[in-house]
């Protein structure tokens, strides 16, 4: 009777284990999730300011970049570029040139893979590749922006790669130009959609840089500032 007591005893504290185990582990999922809450990438920069943001996103196009990088000299204003790291290790060159003109490079992922299914190792490991083949390409490592590839999102995403200290950046104000469409069209769209802050998102195409003088103009002519992500998002972050 006694060795039967005993083992009912050791079974029930067994459970109650059990039991304790599989709380502790669910309210450590809850906390995990509760804390991803909320999280959202930056699409917007300080409003406070009348600042606004150029940036491109390039996995291609390079044979437009000398272009478009000669129009933003000329203009003396500088932009945030995020490559990818297949397209920074291809392209050494224009890679040198866009830290040497003062342009701010962010990071695109390793390759433009989609993310929003990638686990944690996965998402991390695309951003840490392109941190690293940027690194390669031009001697300095990229800004702690990523842009995600296609655009792509999820609050766990946004986590992943805060906890590498990458903000995920998106945009305001989407030119669509990667359709190609004509060059009054992406400046007309940027205009019509810029407010303090904005980040205007652009690529390296014919037509965006057939539109990027009067784009230029435009945003001065309404009382901007041209900025960085970096410069734009600063006081935001604070």
């Amino acid at each position: 009777m006694f060795v039967l007591k005993r083992k009912y005893l050791l079974c029930a504290a067994l459970a109650a284990l059990l039991w304790a185990a599989c709380v502790l582990n669910l309210l450590g999922m809850y906390d995990s999730r509760e804390a991803m809450a909320g999280i959202a990438p930056i699409s917007r920069g300080y409003s406070g300011k009348p600042n606004v943001t150029m940036m491109f996103n390039i996995d291609w196009g390079e044979e437009h970049l000398p272009a478009l990088l000669d129009i933003l000299a000329s203009k003396n204003a500088r932009a945030t570029f995020f490559p990818t790291g297949t397209w920074a290790e291809k392209n050494p060159y224009l890679m040198a040139r866009l830290v040497s003109e003062g342009h701010e490079i962010g990071n695109h992922g390793g390759a433009h893979n989609h993310v929003q299914a990638m686990s944690k190792q996965e998402l991390q490991r695309l951003i840490q590749s392109g941190e690293e083949r940027i690194f390669q390409s031009s001697g300095v490592y990229p800004s702690k922006l990523f842009a995600p590839p296609y655009g792509e999102w999820t609050d766990e995403t946004v986590g992943y790669a805060l906890e590498m200290g990458y903000q995920t950046v998106l945009w305001t104000v989407d030119t669509v130009d990667w359709r190609l469409p004509e060059p009054e069209a992406i400046w007309k769209r940027a205009l019509a959609g810029v407010v303090p802050g904005a980040l205007i998102l652009m690529h390296p195409t014919e037509p965006t840089v057939s539109a990027l003088p009067t784009l230029i103009d435009g945003l001065r002519e309404k009382g901007y500032t041209i900025v960085t992500v970096s410069e734009s998002i600063s006081d935001h972050l604070r």
